[in-house]
This record gives C-alpha cells, structure tokens and sequence, in this order.
C-alpha cells in the first residue's frame, strides 16, 4: 500500500495501549503537528517531540516504511533471500542486511516487566593472569591500566537485576 497505510498500521500496532513517550515513559502527550506521513507528539513531563517512528527499528531510515513492512514480511512468511529483497524493494544488501539484523536482534531480546522494589548490583569479572598454570605465564596481573578497566579489555561488568 501507501506510506500513509503503513504509518496508520504502526501506529495502532505501537500505541494500542494509548500514547507514551519513549524518553520518560509518561502518558502525558499531545499531537503536536506531523512529521511527513507520521504524526508527531510533544511529551509535557520532559518536553521532547517525538513520532511514531522514534525508538523503533524503523528510526532514522530513509527508506519507505512501506518497504520496509513488505521485507519483514516477505523475510518472515516466504523466508525470502536479503539478496532478493534487494532486489525488491531496490536499496544495497549492506542496508537491508543492517535492519533485518536490528530487526532480529529486536526479537530475541527479553523484556523486562519489572514492578515493585527492584535490586540492581554490578560487579568486575577479573581478567587477570594471577592463579594460572606455571608453565605458561607468570603470576602478574596481566592487565593493562589500573584501576576497574573497561570492558573490551580488562574487566567485563555483570549486571544483576532482582525483582522481589
């Protein structure tokens, strides 16, 4: 169909439990013009506009959301090439392996549906060297700065969450 078909479908699929924002969570929001075929809100707890677009792997595309609603669907009901759906909707294999990627990731991440007090702690996994084998290196720390380190390097931080 058109673009204005397709906004009209994500709108009702993302607002059918009403209108919030997705900086602050809150349901105090008005219609505040629009943005091309999308309607655009103005969030009154934290003052930003936002669209139906915003916070949706369909964000900042450039390309039709009328193309990009027939690839998901051609790629999930045909289980369709990313080669022949470039084809199809005519952009290169680099940007529609890039969103069918976010696409995918989108569904195999957990939601999480947290209420009531709610416990979040970290902690460092310790990187070091100190502990191994004696045949292979010595017993120094093994680790590149001082201090908790970062992540691609030293110490990966775990995070726990607990919902009571």
């Amino acid at each position: 169909g058109s673009e204005s078909v397709a906004a009209d479908l994500l709108q009702q699929v993302r607002w059918r439990d009403g209108v919030s924002c997705p900086r602050c969570r809150s349901d105090r929001t008005v219609r505040n013009g629009s943005y091309g075929h999308f309607q655009r809100y103005l969030c009154k707890d934290c003052d930003r506009t936002f669209n139906d677009k915003t916070g949706t792997i369909f964000a900042h595309s450039k390309i039709a959301l009328r193309k990009w609603l027939f690839s998901i669907y051609a790629f999930l009901r045909f289980n369709t090439s990313l080669r022949q759906l470039q084809c199809e909707i005519d952009v290169t294999y680099k940007t529609i392996h890039r969103r069918v990627t976010r696409f995918t990731e989108a569904l195999d991440e957990p939601s999480l549906d947290l209420r009531g007090p709610v416990e979040i702690d970290e902690f460092y996994v310790s990187a070091s060297l100190k502990g191994r084998e004696r045949d292979r290196w010595s017993r120094s720390r093994g680790l590149s700065r001082r201090g908790r380190g970062t992540y691609d390097q030293d110490k990966p931080p775990v995070f726990v969450l607990v919902d009571r």
